[in-house]
């Protein structure tokens, strides 16, 4: 209910103020109108000269411009609070993005970011391709983090399955956001 009220009268204030230049402007407008006329008057019945053809267009031309400034003058009130909200939509965007990369990164299972990380050391040492193992690997490989000629041509039992399975770029990139990611969960 506090912050109803609250909500209504910044509703109230704002009405107000825009009621307030509102009425400056419509002043401004026909005083300047009223110097429009007696130039004009002064054209017609005397000799014209150039300062009152310039006088005339400079008057013509803030007619035009009277709209347009209650506008600008706003948006010059308001740039504080334009830019306090760009700012908060920054941050939202960029704690956005954080918790995505997250969320990306720690989505590959324990065991198979195990797998890749054993692989891009050189050092997955003896293995036997279980459905597991194999199915990771396929997962590594259409993601772009693995290469190998075809899974299937491994052999089911090895020494070191990096002889067959190299990390690609991609792969490296990944482990090394990954690990990032997680030292910054823990810290």
């Amino acid at each position: 209910m506090h912050s109803t009220k609250i909500i209504e009268i910044e509703s109230i204030r704002r009405e107000i103020v825009t009621q307030d230049y509102s009425a400056k402007w419509w002043a401004a407008f026909i005083c300047i109108i009223f110097i429009e006329a007696v130039l004009l008057f002064l054209l017609i019945s005397r000799q014209p000269t150039p300062l009152l053809f310039v006088a005339i267009i400079a008057i013509a031309f803030l007619l035009f411009l009277i709209p347009q400034l209650d506008e600008v003058i706003s948006l010059t009130f308001d740039r504080g609070k334009l830019e306090s909200k760009i700012n908060a939509v920054g941050k939202k965007i960029s704690a956005t993005k954080a918790r995505t990369d997250k969320l990306v990164l720690l989505s590959m299972s324990k065991s198979m970011y195990e797998t890749l990380k054993k692989l891009a050391a050189g050092s997955l040492g003896s293995y036997e391709m279980s459905d597991a193992l194999e199915r990771e690997l396929y997962h590594l490989k259409n993601m772009g983090y693995v290469e190998v000629s075809r899974i299937r041509d491994i052999p089911y039992e090895g020494n070191n399955l990096s002889d067959y399975v190299k990390v690609t770029d991609s792969g490296k990139q990944f482990i090394e956001l990954r690990k990032s990611a997680e030292e910054e969960s823990k810290g």
